[in-house]
């Protein structure tokens, strides 16, 4: 559910999704079909997505965008679940606010260098390419919403390796429980990044989904749902 113009207390952590790229807050409905009402649930498209009137921004802009976004929805405290480049956010956010939440869920998370694969960088080669010539640039993307996607994807996947490599040194300080969620069959994203955050993280546990890819969203959305329910019961009843 898109959350906006509500209020929320803080009696309970209210579950913030943020989504990959392409996305938008809609990648979760399947999640958020198999969750209970009593479960308060965020989703918001970010900067560049969706309906966002925002640009597209870096993984710190991305951080600090959420982070007003949940202040000004009176949202204290947070289980954050990012999936795909969503997880990179989650991350960041964590790091430099870390009082604002109580857990993650990294869903296909992209944590590392390391979890850049040859597709990312040939999409980002071939975003460039038709930004970079007017001509194909007019021909190819007449479609404003195509534009707007190709456009937004090149200016966060431009500045990623950079991104991540500014992240690493803050990762091992999230003192919270994280859980990763990986799909084995993943060709989006190596699994020896998401290997890398199994080591550095203090308090993560691993779900390695045998079969699946990198869309968990959409592929196992029961066993992404029942994580979240799980950690939410957990704080709830603490």
């Amino acid at each position: 559910m898109n959350a906006e113009g509500r209020r929320w207390g803080d009696e309970h952590p209210v579950v913030v999704l943020v989504h990959g790229q392409p996305g938008d807050s809609g990648d979760f409905n399947e999640i958020l079909k198999r969750l209970p009402a009593r479960v308060r649930c965020f989703s918001y498209d970010r900067p560049g997505w969706g309906r966002s009137a925002a640009s597209a921004t870096d993984v710190k802009g991305n951080s600090d965008y959420l982070v007003e976004l949940l202040r000004s929805q009176g949202i204290v405290k947070a289980i954050v679940v990012g999936y795909s480049y969503g997880s990179t956010v989650a991350l960041r956010a964590t790091i430099d606010f870390p009082d604002l939440f109580s857990g993650l869920i990294l869903v296909s998370p992209v944590g590392s260098v390391l979890s850049m694969s040859m597709v990312d960088r040939m999409l980002t080669l071939w975003a460039s390419f038709l930004l970079s010539f007017p001509v194909i640039r007019s021909l190819v993307l007449r479609n404003q919403s195509r534009a707007r996607l190709i456009e937004s994807f090149y200016q966060e996947q431009v500045s990623l390796a950079g991104d991540l490599r500014d992240l690493s040194d803050g990762i091992s300080s999230i003192d919270l429980p994280v859980s990763l969620i990986v799909g084995a069959d993943d060709l989006f994203n190596p699994l020896k990044g998401t290997l890398g955050l199994l080591d550095t993280l203090p308090k993560v546990e691993m779900k390695l989904l045998p079969g699946v890819g990198h869309l968990l969203p959409d592929q196992a959305p029961e066993v992404v749902a029942e994580r979240i329910f799980s950690m939410w019961s957990d704080q709830v009843n603490h």
